[in-house]
């Protein structure tokens, strides 16, 4: 025998809209978004701040986490790209831009 659901049939969860993307932090390179990350996980984790001052740091620190991963895809990016240049065969590598 099944067990009912606790759930109302038709309803859904509470759609969350995307963060929005911040200028300063989508210009961030790595080092500093790291360094103001941790600055805000220490301050979470004293519990020094209001609720709605912790969740707007929360908020921040997942825009800082996104951006660390884009700068990490990237540096990979490039990475990949320098290692399939073959070099044995006289192919010069191609320049690559930095992201950041």
């Amino acid at each position: 025998m099944s067990k009912p659901s606790s759930r109302k049939s038709g309803s859904a969860a509470p759609s969350v809209p995307a963060p929005a993307v911040d200028p300063d932090v989508a210009a961030m390179g790595y080092e500093e978004a790291v360094e103001e990350l941790e600055a805000i996980v220490e301050r979470m984790e004293r519990g020094d701040g209001a609720l709605e001052d912790t969740l707007r740091e929360y908020a921040r620190g997942d825009a800082l986490v996104r951006r660390c991963r884009q700068v990490l895809q990237q540096a990979e990016q490039r990475i990949e790209a320098i290692g399939a240049v073959d070099l044995d065969a006289g192919q010069d590598p191609q320049p690559v831009d930095p992201p950041f």
